[in-house]
């Protein structure tokens, strides 16, 4: 395989999409960058990784400022010191668990949520901007979640922050189109849909111990097929970062 300079940097990718779409983007011979809180969980995804494609593994919490200033700087040591550059940047990890109801639903994990999901892809973008913009056709992807526009009980903390996460694309492609900068990066939003991943199961178990009303709905999706599969997904995403015309991708969004 010929020297790789292109890297996409991954967040959840221990687990899910974000896993999967490192395996994808690595096969197509990009470097990956995983970035998660399990470091485990993020050596297992390096570890399924074809061989000769290079990626390293940062274990960080990015609600925390400064674990996100340390990612930032590590990261940039490392492509500068091996003239790589970062190409894609996705945000990809959400968080936010069900609650049984208003009276349940915690402030605290909804301040966590807004941290992990709107907060961190703002900072990240900003932080990794000048990198971004030294490389040719840089993109941003921002992973949505269709629950933001369809609001179900006791989903307040993800929905919410899912929806502050879509307003903060839009804020974004207004900033970058007032700037008229040449070289900033192209961005999208990813609907990814309904998708059979470890995280799905983890929020229908507590959905379900909460006794909400979707479950139903989420168990007879399952049952019936309906959920994507964590690859296909992936594949229609690495397609959209590497093979979508700029002008197709610019601003859109895209769904699997």
């Amino acid at each position: 395989m010929d020297a790789v300079t292109d890297f996409a940097l991954v967040t959840g990718a221990g687990s899910g999409i974000g896993a999967a779409l490192a395996v994808e983007l690595a096969t197509r011979g990009v470097g990956v960058i995983l970035v998660g809180r399990r470091r485990e969980a993020l050596h297992q995804t390096r570890a399924s990784l074809p061989a000769g494609v290079p990626a390293f593994v940062a274990p960080v919490d990015i609600a925390e400022a400064t674990d996100r200033e340390g990612l930032v700087q590590s990261v940039m040591q490392r492509l500068e010191m091996h003239g790589q550059r970062l190409r894609y940047l996705v945000h990809n990890a959400g968080i936010g668990k069900p609650a049984a109801g208003f009276e349940a639903m915690e402030p605290d994990d909804l301040t966590q949520a807004l941290a992990v999901n709107v907060t961190a892809p703002l900072a990240l973008t900003q932080q990794f901007m000048p990198a971004l913009r030294q490389a040719e056709d840089a993109r941003v992807l921002f992973v949505g979640a269709g629950i933001a526009d369809r609001p179900q009980p006791g989903t307040g903390s993800y929905g919410i922050s899912k929806k502050a996460l879509a307003r903060l694309f839009d804020q974004l492609q207004a900033d970058f189109a007032w700037a008229e900068a040449d070289d900033w990066p192209a961005l999208a939003l990813f609907q990814p849909g309904l998708v059979d991943t470890a995280g799905l199961q983890d929020h229908l178990a507590a959905a379900r111990s909460c006794g909400l009303p979707h479950t139903g709905y989420l168990d007879h999706a399952l049952a019936s097929g309906q959920a994507r599969a964590p690859e296909t997904v992936a594949r229609a995403m690495a397609d959209a970062l590497i093979a979508m015309p700029v002008t197709d991708f610019s601003g859109a969004t895209l769904r699997p």
